[in-house]
């Protein structure tokens, strides 16, 4: 709590600044939300930037074995768009989020909504313990209009993170996540333009595997290929959980994307192939898996209204990914010439998973009754969807499965601004999720805001609260709790 409050009493010390809602600032120029840094050059306010500082406690029977009983998280950030001259404007922003889990188990990977070649999981509560992580990241873009209506840009986002557990079979991982472009946009008359770009990111999670306790214990850990099935290894000095060495598991994506708006119609899509490996590539070292695959994402939207009083548009977004992963067959050999040098003779790999799954959405926001730069209305609505299909080949047995949820959801938020010039929010909203698993979720929450004298300044603090229950399977009734703070400012 006292990082919150130090952050919040900060803020009355701030430059005066322009006063804006920073998330309508990205929301109403979709091309903000493109990822393409050329297209920064559209940004047509003065400078903006938004702070924030919370802290978040989850507590319950419905949770995952990864999630534990109970979590506590900690995050700030700070993001800015900054016009550096007529003719060039930047983008940056610092986070960090650090997470505390109390009696988890489950998967030993950092997690990702991503699709993954396999899984390394303690899929029991014996060994249940407490798990830590954190992350920090940077994220940066500049666009420069170079000749009359062309720009060109680049950004890079760079992540690192660590997770550990602190129990027997004790594991620390380490993440470097890079993605990084460069795109051109070129404007066009009736508020049209076209974009184009490149992509490459690279990730690697890097694993330790140790004990600290007694080592007659045998540990057990489930390598999941998909849908739970795969093979069970024993801890040692080989294979996925080698105590000896740490173990990268590696993904590079290259790809490219394409944009075009036409009048109040927007579309965005980006494809990229990717291929990876976990172990080392040596002719001296084991390496245990290589993958390959590909990703498709399309973003549409269509701008209903865009009027000073009202508002109106209507996203849709679909991302698909396909991944293949094998198993590396090798021979572990010492060197005949006299030497106790090992080596590795690889042969054909065997084929452990195909993978493909499709996740998006269809939202409709509406924003009225203007004060100001402020919208005293706010609602949306829509659903999410998600579909998932894996095969494991577990020789000589092959199993699929196939999972798919549907959540509509609804929100609404109303403002009401006082004669002092504070701002009191009120929000709520319900999801329903139906399919493979069901689940009924509500939230709600109430922020204030307020200005500071002499300044265009707006400090804001607001608790949230968010419920989910279970409503089939075998945790049909089962709860879970959430509880937020938020501080934050706008300048």
């Amino acid at each position: 709590m006292r990082p919150i409050i130090v952050l919040f009493v900060s803020m009355l010390c701030l430059p005066a600044m322009a006063q804006r809602d920073f998330k309508l600032t990205e929301q109403r120029n979709v091309w903000l939300a493109s990822g393409n840094a050329a297209a920064l050059t559209t940004f047509g306010d003065s400078t903006i930037s938004q702070a924030t500082l919370s802290y978040r406690h989850d507590g319950g029977k419905l949770h995952t074995m990864s999630e534990g009983k109970r979590e506590d998280a900690y995050s700030a950030d700070v993001r800015s768009y900054y016009r550096l001259s007529a003719d060039v404007v930047a983008y940056g922003s610092a986070t960090y989020n650090r997470r505390y889990m109390s009696g988890a188990a489950g998967s030993m990977l950092m997690p990702t909504l991503r699709l993954m070649p396999f899984d390394l999981v303690e899929d029991t509560y014996s060994n249940a313990g407490d798990k830590s992580m954190e992350t920090f990241g940077i994220d940066g873009a500049v666009g420069w209009n170079v000749w009359r209506n062309l720009a060109v840009g680049a950004h890079i986002d760079y992540t690192a993170g660590t997770y550990a557990k602190q129990r027997d079979l004790r594991h620390s991982n380490t993440l470097m996540d890079m993605h990084t472009g460069v795109d051109a946009f070129l404007s066009l008359p009736h508020n049209s333009g076209v974009g184009i770009g490149m992509v490459y990111s690279r990730r690697t999670e890097s694993m330790q595997f140790k004990t600290y306790g007694t080592t007659d214990q045998i540990y057990y850990t489930l390598i999941d290929y998909a849908n739970s099935h795969g093979e069970r290894e024993t801890f040692g000095t080989e294979g996925f959980t080698d105590s000896k060495n740490k173990l990268p598991l590696l993904s590079e994506h290259i790809g490219v994307s394409a944009q075009a708006k036409l009048n109040r119609v927007f579309a965005d899509i980006a494809y990229t192939h990717l291929k990876g490996y976990y172990g080392r590539k040596s002719q001296y070292s084991a390496s245990h898996e290589q993958h390959h695959g590909d990703n498709l994402a399309l973003h549409l939207r269509y701008d209903m209204t865009q009027r000073a009083e009202r508002l109106v548009w209507i996203d849709l977004r679909m991302t698909t990914e396909r991944l293949t992963s094998e198993r590396e067959n090798y021979r572990r050999t010492t060197a005949s010439n006299g030497t106790s040098a090992i080596y590795y003779e690889y042969f054909e790999p065997t084929k452990m998973a195909d993978k493909a799954q499709t996740y998006g959405s269809a939202a409709l926001n509406a924003y009225w009754k203007p004060s100001g730069n402020i919208y005293l209305w706010h609602i949306t609505g829509g659903t999410y969807y998600w579909t998932r299909r894996q095969t494991a080949y577990v020789y000589p047995d092959i199993y699929t499965a196939s999972r798919h949820i549907i959540a509509p959801f609804v929100s609404a938020r109303r403002s009401l601004a006082t004669r002092g010039g504070s701002l009191w929010s009120a929000e709520a909203g319900g999801t329903a999720t139906m399919g493979s698993y069901r689940q009924a979720a509500a939230h709600a929450a109430i922020t204030y805001e307020m200005p500071v004298r002499g300044t265009s300044i707006r400090p804001s603090i607001s608790l949230r609260y968010n419920f989910r229950q279970a409503t089939d399977g075998y945790n049909k009734g089962q709860t879970r709790n959430t509880l937020s703070i938020t501080a934050a400012a706008t300048f």
